[in-house]
């Protein structure tokens, strides 16, 4: 598949997953172009993107990439100034600039007509300025990855009567700075993590600040008794034991789950109460489902927890059913509340219709994505999806699965036939649907890290097993740093291969 006179790729995003997939294909050989709409890069931790207040909820040897820890100076839970600081240095250690076309943005990507065998080898990708609508060009590339990722277009629900609202209506990716916020009441929208930010740093700032949520999820406090760290309790090979089996699971491995299971109930119940007692969650805000049966939703930071406490801040369990007024919103449950801002932290859809309909039929099926491992269209194995499968290690499992894109395209691994992978495809979205039943577009990795990368490993002929130590491996937090070296590994495999 891969040709040293024919390896253009263009990669779509210069947020941290495009970042490190440019990174990683660059060092292979390939030839790099990558377009960002927006005027920096960073994604989501761009300026002009990331709310008042945001940060990591992992600390910062977690969310950082495998070869370029943080600095010292950073906090342990890095903020969003810090984390964008970070994608800045990245992006000039490895000389990504001169392959930057920032305020770009991507119009179109399509297969060119096919050639004389009926096949498609390249790509037509469409772009055009941001400032300049008329400017219109279309580049060739022989691949296409596509790194807009889970924050690619805000979901923002349509409310009744919300035309007629006085007030302000905003994605929370739009709450960018604290003045906003003064002297306004302000309604957040939203049960997971951040809505308890923007609700807790408008409990700060607003003159009120009122969370209104159609179901509670498990927010974790960063730390617990006894100076232990989140991810030393949550972040283990051990601790990915006490969630549902991964869907490749062996039988050895669910099994020995069965045989545990009246152990595993009681964990999952008294790590519940643990953490319901440690973070302060209030009765009506904790979720029905225990920690690891939620582990879709649950995030990390519970201060918003204290905010209720101290009477900074409402919450309403409950949904908005209306704008009635100027002012004035309704819930269902018929209470009415007053507003100036309303902000909906209600998430996020991926979007994909930068590509043509042949090629989204391929991407897509049943409004889910069809990608193996999370990654590759069985039937156009020249684009891939990086960052597209959320977890609880974005950085970790998007640089894995820029290696592995990269051995597929360079032909070094061994896929099965296109059925085989369809099969395993359905497989995937029959786990998701049971395990991760609110993630309606079938990908979501979840809290299955270390599962989910081991598979990206093995496919690639690499250890899975990152050190010498097995209490360190299975009962210590993995961090990024572990994974070093991947690039080197994978180059020896190959000489190996060649030899």
């Amino acid at each position: 598949m891969y040709d040293k006179k024919k390896n253009t790729v263009c990669i779509i995003g210069a947020g941290p997953s495009g970042l490190v997939t440019a990174k990683v294909l660059k060092r292979d050989g390939f030839n790099v172009t990558i377009f960002e709409k927006k005027p920096t890069i960073g994604g989501v931790w761009a300026p002009s993107r990331a709310y008042a207040g945001l940060c990591v909820q992992n600390p910062r040897e977690h969310y950082a990439f495998t070869d370029f820890p943080y600095p010292e100076t950073a906090d342990e839970f890095p903020t969003a100034r810090q984390v964008f600081k970070y994608l800045k240095s990245y992006a000039e250690h490895f000389r990504l600039e001169s392959h930057l076309n920032l305020s770009t943005e991507v119009l179109s990507v399509s297969r060119r007509n096919p050639d004389n065998n009926g096949s498609h080898p390249e790509f037509d990708v469409t772009v055009r300025p941001v400032e300049d609508s008329a400017d219109v060009d279309t580049h060739v590339f022989d691949f296409v990855i596509v790194c807009t990722g889970v924050f690619s277009k805000p979901n923002v629900p349509q409310i009744k009567g919300q035309e007629d609202f006085n007030g302000s209506l905003i994605h929370s990716s739009e709450m960018v700075n604290r003045d906003m916020l003064s002297g306004k009441r302000v309604v957040v929208v939203g049960g997971g993590k951040s809505a308890h930010d923007c609700a807790y740093i408008a409990a700060h700032e607003a003159e009120s600040s009122t969370l209104v949520f159609r179901s509670p999820h498990w927010m974790m406090p960063r730390y617990f008794p006894g100076d232990k760290r989140v991810d030393d309790i949550f972040f283990t090979r051990f601790s990915e034991k006490i969630l549902p089996a991964y869907y490749r699971a062996s039988r050895l491995e669910r099994a020995i789950r069965l045989t545990a299971a009246p152990l595993l109930w009681l964990w999952r119940r008294v790590m519940s109460w643990y953490v319901r007692r440690v973070a302060g969650i209030p009765p009506e805000m904790v979720p029905q489902k225990p920690i690891t049966a939620d582990a879709e939703n649950f995030g990390i930071g519970a201060y918003f927890y204290d905010a209720l406490q101290e009477g900074l801040a409402r919450a309403k369990h409950a949904e908005i059913q209306s704008f009635t007024e100027r002012n004035t919103l309704r819930l269902d449950s018929g209470e009415e509340i007053n507003a100036d801002l309303v902000v909906f932290a209600t998430g996020w859809q991926q979007d994909v219709s930068i590509l043509d309909t042949e090629l989204q039929d391929i991407v897509r099926r049943d409004d889910n994505f069809h990608l193996y491992r999370f990654i590759l269209p069985p039937r156009e194995q020249r684009l891939g999806f990086i960052g597209y499968a959320s977890s609880g290690n974005n950085a970790l499992t998007s640089e894995i699965s820029a290696h592995w894109l990269s051995d597929c395209f360079l032909g070094k691994i061994n896929l099965p036939d296109v059925e085989t992978m369809e099969r395993e495809i359905t497989r995937l979205h029959e786990w998701v649907a049971e395990v991760y039943p609110k993630r309606e577009e079938g990908y979501f990795v979840g809290g299955h890290v270390a599962s989910y990368v081991d598979e990206l490993l093995q496919d690639m002929g690499l250890p899975t097993r990152r050190t010498d130590n097995f209490s360190a491996e299975y009962f210590e937090p993995a961090s990024a740093e572990r994974y070093k070296g991947l690039g080197d590994e994978r180059r020896i495999n190959r000489a190996r291969q060649q030899a």
